[in-house]
């Protein structure tokens, strides 16, 4: 059995009245499933890791990403992370899980659903009772640190190169007026992966390059601004700064954002519909594109588009009498 989707009704409550007062079977097995210390346990754990998690979150959900930001967060979420791990029986004052075993005992509170080992209820017979001591010392090490190490593990793996990607923030507006030795470090770190070209130029072009962040065209954008401008192959700035082009085109391409992954899931909802569940391929494609990129709806030529379709011989038919358009008699 998997939980998958948090609700706001208090479903150990409700499931105690179900079993206790209509016998129902069903009902019984759930509250069997969460009427057990590890289950509340990791109910707790989980109220106390995921606010830290949605803080590192909430950062890939703006579409103009502060790299800097990124290069600060992670390591601060790992370390809180870990602080809890390392915690161990000993959790900060204002956690949850300082407060499991006191709600556990509140006649008020949990006290009142018979929250034992889930061994106890899978077991037919008596049995020795475990301390509480002795649920957690096993909560923590069948659930509680492994949990720890896969997660930590996940997140090292996915920001393998965080100096390299807070390196970018050298294009931002703010590098302009900040520790200069910090920049030259970013700039010398990102041309010996990405260019070819000596690094005396690209720091050549840097002295340049920010004077146009202080008092050039540059100075009221954000970063993303300023690395679009200076990535187009429309404008000039690709031969005054050819190598900071480069690094600008470069970190574009990262994909540190989820909002136009986001977006294309929402269009994706909204053209796939019911009534057309078959559309997909190609037209699927075309239809997301339009619905992104495409004219607002009002400006659409629908009388336009009918012409068009109905050019070729259609079986489908419209219900006015008498159309022109389907030749509809």
């Amino acid at each position: 059995m998997k939980v998958k989707e948090v609700k706001d009704t208090r479903w150990l409550s409700l499931l105690a009245e179900e079993t206790e007062h209509k016998k129902c079977p069903t009902a019984k097995g759930l509250y069997g499933f969460l009427a057990t210390y590890r289950f509340v346990a990791l109910v707790y754990l989980q109220a106390d890791v995921l606010p830290h998690i949605s803080r590192l979150s909430r950062l890939f959900q703006k579409e103009n990403v502060n790299f800097l930001a990124l290069k600060v967060q992670v390591p601060v979420t790992m370390a809180c992370l870990r602080a809890i791990k390392d915690a161990g029986d000993h959790q900060p004052p204002g956690s949850f899980l300082s407060k499991l075993h006191a709600d556990l005992d509140n006649p008020a509170g949990l006290g009142a659903y018979s929250i034992v080992h889930e061994e106890e209820r899978n077991k037919r017979g008596p049995r020795k009772g475990l301390t509480r001591e002795e649920l957690w010392g096993r909560f923590r090490s069948q659930v509680m640190d492994p949990y720890f190490d896969g997660l930590l593990e996940s997140l090292e793996r996915r920001f393998q190169n965080l100096d390299l990607l807070g390196a970018f923030h050298v294009l931002s507006p703010q590098a302009a007026t900040g520790d200069e030795a910090i920049y030259v470090a970013n700039l010398q770190l990102l041309a010996g992966k990405f260019l070819q070209a000596d690094c005396n130029e690209v720091l050549q072009e840097w002295s340049s390059f920010k004077q146009q962040l202080i008092v050039g065209p540059f100075k009221d954008l954000d970063q993303q601004q300023v690395m679009q401008e200076l990535a187009s192959e429309v404008g000039e700035w690709g031969l005054l700064y050819p190598s900071l082009s480069k690094l600008a085109a470069i970190g574009l391409t990262i994909p540190v954002s989820s909002v136009n992954c986001e977006r294309d899931f929402s269009t994706l909802n909204r053209v796939k519909t019911d009534l057309r569940n078959r559309l997909q391929g190609e037209h699927l494609a075309t239809c997301m594109r339009l619905s992104i990129n495409g004219p607002p709806t009002r400006d659409f030529p629908f009388r336009r588009a009918l012409e068009l379709f109905f050019k070729t011989p259609r079986k489908i038919k419209c219900s006015q009498a008498g159309c022109q358009l389907c030749h509809h008699h």
